[in-house]
């Protein structure tokens, strides 16, 4: 039977005071208003402005949400966008609620708002409990009742509660329902809450009168009729009247319920409640029925049908105006259809262009990144060119260098030979014939003696002639013999299948390699038995020099700053050589090892 009331008092309240939150009244009331104070107003009091004139509270929501997000103001953000969302779920637009309340969800948790998680958990829960996703609906509520408490914030722990006992009775669970209700009651008074206590004492009693408990349940009702009348409340201080003597008439106290159904229906005529007034008129007749009284009930029953025809004829008015309603909001509904198909006929097209778009778009970066390889692929090729001409041309550099140092070597030496070398002879020559003192003679025969072997000396070590002549295999030999007649050490020289028409840079090549070896091993190895060996192998010509001088670090050969090893390097890079060389410090003996391969060999 609360039930029954409850939504003639929602709406009876609302009447009141709809005026101020229309369309106008809420643009009077925001006059002269900052945005972000009327963000908050509409905020504030979304349910008065959806009550009074929804389309208006649509559009102010709508509005809200956008200039909180646009100046960042999340918390008002947060609630814009959970109103935006109950307006949406009010007017039957289910697919775009859960997007609205989630992103009001992920701004308030973003916040660390407690009270925002919790109003928002409440709003889904009733949007799950619409769709009877039940176990959704109650997880919600747990969330909300947790956020709620922590917060400390009475008015969402309430509603959460309320939620939980609706949802319990409503599916007959009224003894699971009665806690929440208790629990729900005791916050109201702690916050004070008049309108909240007015509806949840009538909660408690419909469970108390669901269990026997009629002296609880009037009290309930007594203390709600209390609290209505206190705030002024004349429609729901009527209906608690019927009310009780309903309850009353279920304990078969019928004196007392007739009581309480006169005073209720005196109250129901006094403010103009007519269908208060025609139910109280059927419970009178039926109360008299019980004590036999059937002449007063026969009185209240005419009156009850008397009622009930004209409320017939005003409900047949409100019937024939439902129908135009119904048959206006079906036109629209097919015009709203029509105009749905249509766009998604135009929504296909675009999809289907932005997909063509998107393929072109695909293509597009295809071809310039193939471009791009392409390109790239262009310039690696270009500066591997490069670079092979640059080694090609460092190359032919060093080969003019070391041919030009050779000549001018061959030069020199030919110029040592056949210049001083002929003059010092012809003075020789002359000394011997003059007659000058003996001794004075053959001292400065001596001393020519030592001059012309000195440079004939420094003519073979710039370029001997018998290299020149004879051939690489000559040209060690005599290197080996000159060795020798120093005394200090024993060099032996061995060559095999030389090819005869050996070209001149590989065999000068050769030659300055054994040459810069053995002056390094006598200069730091302290050897005392060199043996040098050319061998021709079909397919590579191999080098090798060995001695019995002490070991070294090879690192240290290869870092030293002088000129012999880079000398060996540069001739052996020129002829495309390879060189090992086996040595260790602290052990006697090393051994070095050049190869070059026959093409070279060949063609060089």
């Amino acid at each position: 039977m609360k039930a029954f009331w409850l939504i003639p008092f929602t709406l009876s309240c609302c009447i009141g005071y709809a005026q101020q939150f229309d369309a106008a009244g809420s643009e009077a009331r925001m006059q002269g208003m900052t945005d972000r104070q009327r963000i908050q107003f509409i905020n504030q009091n979304i349910y008065a402005l959806y009550s009074a004139d929804f389309a208006n509270a649509k559009l102010l929501a709508a509005w809200a949400t956008t200039i909180a997000a646009d100046n960042e103001w999340k918390q008002d953000e947060g609630y814009a966008q959970m109103n935006w969302g109950i307006i949406t779920y009010l007017s039957g637009d289910y697919e775009h609620v859960l997007e609205k309340y989630f992103r009001a969800l992920s701004i308030f948790e973003e916040l660390k708002d407690k009270s925002g998680i919790a109003a928002v958990n409440n709003e889904l829960a009733v949007f799950y409990r619409k769709q009877n996703a039940i176990d959704k609906a109650m997880a919600c509520l747990d969330i909300a009742e947790k956020n709620a408490r922590e917060a400390n914030d009475l008015t969402r722990l309430g509603t959460s509660l309320a939620h939980r006992g609706a949802f319990l009775s409503r599916s007959g669970k009224m003894e699971e329902a009665r806690p929440y209700y208790m629990e729900v009651y005791e916050i109201r008074k702690k916050a004070a809450d008049s309108v909240g206590l007015g509806y949840v004492l009538l909660d408690l009693s419909e469970i108390a009168l669901h269990q026997g408990n009629i002296d609880q349940s009037l009290n309930y009702l007594n203390e709600s009729t209390r609290i209505r009348q206190k705030i002024g409340d004349k429609q729901g201080v009527a209906v608690n009247m019927v009310t009780r003597g309903e309850v009353f008439l279920q304990a078969k106290r019928t004196r007392e319920a007739i009581v309480s159904l006169q005073e209720g229906l005196k109250q129901g005529e006094a403010i103009g409640y007519t269908d208060l007034v025609r139910f109280t008129l059927g419970a009178l007749a039926d109360a008299h029925v019980e004590q036999n009284d059937y002449k007063t009930a026969y009185q209240y029953r005419m009156r009850h049908h008397a009622l009930q025809d004209s409320l017939f004829n005003l409900d047949k008015t409100k019937v024939i105006q439902e129908m135009q309603t119904r048959y206006e909001t079906v036109k629209k509904e097919n015009e709203i259809l029509l105009l749905k198909q249509e766009n998604e006929v135009k929504d296909t097209k675009l999809t289907q262009s932005m997909q063509a778009i998107v393929i072109l778009l695909v293509v597009l970066g295809l071809i310039l990144a193939l471009g791009y390889l392409w390109k790239n692929r262009l310039q690696l090729k270009q500066q591997a060119e490069l670079q092979s001409t640059r080694a090609a041309l460092r190359e032919s550099q060093l080969k003019a260098v070391i041919a030009s140092q050779e000549e001018e070597r061959k030069r020199f030496a030919a110029d040592l030979h056949d210049g001083f070398g002929q003059m010092i002879s012809a003075l020789r020559l002359t000394l011997s014939k003059e007659k000058i003192e003996r001794p004075t003679v053959e001292h400065a025969l001596s001393v020519l003696n030592e001059m012309n072997l000195e440079i004939r000396n420094i003519a073979f070590n710039l370029m001997p002639q018998v290299l020149v002549k004879s051939g690489l295999d000559e040209a060690l030999k005599e290197l080996a013999a000159r060795m020798n007649r120093t005394g200090s050490v024993s060099v032996s020289a061995q060559t095999f299948d030389l090819e005869a028409d050996m070209p001149d840079d590989l065999r000068i090549a050769l030659y300055r390699i054994c040459q810069e070896w053995v002056n390094n091993i006598l200069k730091y190895g302290h050897a005392t038995a060199i043996t040098i060996q050319v061998v021709q192998h079909p397919r590579e010509l191999v080098l090798t020099i060995e001695d019995d001088g002490n070991g070294f670090e090879l690192s240290s050969l290869t870092a030293g700053r002088g000129n012999g090893w880079k000398n060996i390097h540069s001739r052996l890079h020129m002829i495309k050589g390879s060189i090992e060389i086996d040595t260790s410090p602290g052990r006697k003996g090393n051994t070095m090892v050049a190869t070059i391969p026959r093409t070279v060999a060949q063609a060089a």
